[in-house]
């Protein structure tokens, strides 16, 4: 497979991907990383998704002062890993541009629900969240309070990665004794590191509503108004099924790091490293 900045460009736009900069770091520029910028006016909400792209891909991403996301792999002697990391990254990108089909359309269009992911990441209190990473807690401990019509979907839910906190069905049948809540379900931010974009992409991959919990943290998913509530509790679970399968690089990758948030991030500082050796 021949990569010019050209192929790689155009391969990312018909994904709904806009590219400021490229450099591949291939044959013809031995010396340069693997690094690609993208622009975060290609769509609201892109940042999350190429985050997500990233993260599944084994590449490194971080948000620029421009608010576009920079994504660069870790520079190598041998060209024919720089190869192979283009061409998970692009796999990756076109596989999660076609599941978001729906949603660029519509947010193209002027209809954007909830919030963007990015505006939020950089908020002052987000810093102050340095508490240890959760041990995944066995559903069976919480199963039994959970909205009856919703406990397969629950546990599903959390086999796929996406550690949930509290739900609301939205059905009557659950709830004859009052109006039951718009459906939702919170998902635990502290379930492994960086999964907040992950969870936001899973919201508008599915249809659903991304945001912050009231109490700004944790991401809180609404099902949309009139929407019909069994299907999309089912596309939920689909969507949450597709993504895990994408993630699992590096879900694997960061399940094998200690669970405090410092120890974390001496791993990040060695993420290169390992990447280049894998």
């Amino acid at each position: 497979m021949t990569l010019t900045i050209n192929k790689i460009t155009n391969l990312l736009r018909n994904n709904g991907f806009d590219v400021l900069a490229v450099a591949t770091g291939l044959i013809e520029e031995p010396a340069e990383q693997p690094m690609i910028i993208f622009d975060h006016r290609s769509y609201p909400g892109v940042e999350a998704h190429i985050v997500t792209a990233a993260n599944s891909a084994l590449w490194i991403p971080k948000l620029d002062d421009n608010g576009d996301v920079i994504v660069y792999y870790p520079p190598s002697p041998n060209n024919e890993a720089h190869l192979l990391a283009w061409e998970r990254l692009l796999g990756v990108l076109g596989e999660l541009g076609g599941l978001l089909h729906t949603f660029r359309n519509r947010v193209l269009a002027g209809s954007l629900s909830g919030i963007i992911w990015a505006h939020h990441e950089i908020e002052w209190h987000r810093e102050l969240r340095r508490a240890p990473y959760h041990e995944k807690q066995n559903t069976s401990s919480f199963i039994d309070y959970v909205d009856p019509s919703i406990r397969n979907h629950i546990t599903a839910l959390n086999d796929y990665g996406f550690d949930t906190i509290e739900s609301c069905s939205g059905l009557l049948q659950d709830h004859p004794d009052r109006n039951p809540y718009i459906p939702y379900v919170m998902l635990d931010e502290r379930s492994y590191p960086d999964c907040i974009p992950h969870f936001f992409t899973l919201a508008d991959i599915a249809g659903w509503i991304p945001s912050y919990a009231p109490h700004k943290f944790d991401v809180y998913i609404q099902i949309q108004r009139h929407h019909p509530i069994v299907e999309d509790w089912n596309r939920l679970v689909q969507s949450a099924r597709v993504l895990d399968s994408i993630l699992k690089p590096y879900r694997q990758l960061v399940r094998s790091a200690p669970s405090g948030i410092d120890e974390f991030d001496t791993l990040r500082e060695s993420f290169g490293t390992s990447l280049v050796n894998r």
